[in-house]
């Protein structure tokens, strides 16, 4: 057996290992949901829109008004410092489907879905 013999034995026994791993890495990706980008409010009567931009800048607009802002987020909790505040305001965060469910202070749910 020669050497290009055996590296094909090898490839042929790491190729299915690799593709498997890849194969996980892209089911993986896309199972994790991201909070980034444009969000309606459900409730009709009390519109509004939140975006979350890629580099952590955001925006809560309103039909009267719009606060600038900045954020960070851990999986759970999502820390948003509007423009003009000084003190950093704390929201857990989860999915349900494609709804994005930001709790308040108050213990209340804002439901928010993605816009394309």
């Amino acid at each position: 057996m020669n050497l290009g013999e055996s590296m094909k034995k090898i490839m042929l026994r790491i190729l299915p290992v690799i593709l498997l791993l890849l194969f996980i890495s892209i089911i993986r990706s896309g199972i994790k949901k991201s909070i980034v980008g444009k969000w309606k409010s459900v409730d009709e009567e009390n519109e509004y829109f939140f975006y979350l931009n890629r580099d952590k800048t955001c925006s809560y607009e309103m039909k009267v008004a719009r606060l600038d802002c900045t954020y960070e987020y851990d999986g759970e909790k999502i820390t948003i410092l509007y423009s003009g505040a000084t003190k950093s305001r704390i929201y857990e965060y989860h999915f349900e489907n494609d709804t994005l469910i930001i709790i308040d202070d108050s213990n209340n749910e804002n439901k928010l879905i993605k816009q394309k």
